[in-house]
């Protein structure tokens, strides 16, 4: 199914409506929390999968969650360098727009209700908001932070910095490496835009947001479509946990792509998402929230090992935006 062109007043209207069960222009699923009990320990059971072993789906398209996180501090030009280096498909990054004009790139403590705080990463009180592009780039890293998963050498590096989105875009441009940006803070759907256009970047930038607003104001401004009818302009839909209309939601904001959160891409739910005719993508948490995973839930698995990929690939997923890419690149050879 393709979406007619829609205004940002037409995405909040119908994401607010409720789905008939009798529609059939899409496939929509639903999935009722239950407590689960045996299937707390596997992780291929909670995606609907048969087992760890057996015979995976096609190769995944490699993305570099906040660039190679293992091997340098996230978010960095030295990351997405390494993340490159590695061989990735695309990288991920999270972008803020700053007061004084310059969007950088950054992702902080707080969550997604108030992203950018600097206590983890930094280690003192605050938020990226709070700073220019000046200033942040004098920050520290913090070597203690948890949200760190590098060696404690490479978070104390000259390399170690916050960058612009202009500086990580020029290390990407020519590479045909893809630029997941997710529009993390407020205001910053058009002036990505705008850069991204400057810079002749369109086709190897993708735009993605837990806040729909963001993504349905970039589809508003760029509906344009590819011959076969996709758009031009791609985005991505991110959910934590989807609710069951998840499909509705991203539809109705001309998505191109949903995101999901790594243990929640059940087969069932990505070939719903195909079956509509977008992209499916799972992304994993941060070190600290992967490490509570792998020891308190799947215990079937390591913590992003090559069986913990592996059970991911067969739901059938397009993209995996995952913390070791070298990880993935290896089982995908395979």
């Amino acid at each position: 199914m393709i979406l007619p062109d829609l205004t940002l007043e037409d995405t909040e209207s119908i994401a607010s409506t409720d789905v008939s069960d009798d529609d059939e222009d899409f496939i929509e699923i639903y999935e009722p929390k239950t407590c689960h009990t045996s299937k707390e320990k596997s992780f291929a059971e909670i995606l609907n999968v048969s087992s760890i072993t057996g015979q995976r789906k096609t190769r995944p398209i490699i993305c570099g969650h906040r660039g190679s996180i293992y091997k340098e501090p996230e978010n960095t030009l030295a990351g997405f360098l390494k993340a490159i280096e590695i061989g990735v498909d695309a990288v991920e990054f999270d972008v803020f727009l700053l007061k004084c004009g310059t969007l950088v790139v950054f992702h902080g403590a707080g969550g997604d209700e108030n992203p950018g705080l600097l206590d983890d990463n930094i280690g003192i009180e605050g938020s990226i908001l709070d700073y220019t592009a000046e200033e942040a780039r004098k920050l520290s890293f913090n070597s203690n932070g948890e949200e760190f998963g590098c060696p404690k050498d490479r978070i104390d590096a000259p390399s170690a910095f916050i960058p612009t989105l202009k500086e990580v875009l020029e290390v990407l441009k020519g590479t045909g490496v893809i630029a997941k940006i997710e529009l993390k803070g407020p205001g910053t759907a058009e002036p990505v835009l705008e850069l991204v256009e400057s810079m002749e970047m369109t086709d190897q930038c993708h735009y993605s947001s837990f806040d729909h607003s963001r993504i349905a104001r970039i589809r508003e401004l760029r509906p344009e479509r590819n011959s076969d009818g996709t758009y031009i302009y791609r985005t991505g839909a991110l959910f934590v946990d989807p609710p069951y209309n998840f499909i509705s939601l991203s539809l109705a904001v001309g998505a191109s792509e949903v995101h999901l959160r790594y243990d929640t891409c059940t087969k069932e739910r990505v070939d719903a998402i195909h079956a509509n005719g977008m992209g499916s993508l799972a992304w994993w948490r941060g070190p600290p929230g992967m490490l509570k995973d792998v020891t308190e839930k799947y215990l079937d698995v390591g913590n992003e090992d090559e069986s913990m990929y592996r059970v991911a690939m067969k739901t059938g997923l397009e993209w995996m935006c995952v913390n070791k890419p070298d990880i993935l690149a290896k089982v995908a050879s395979l």
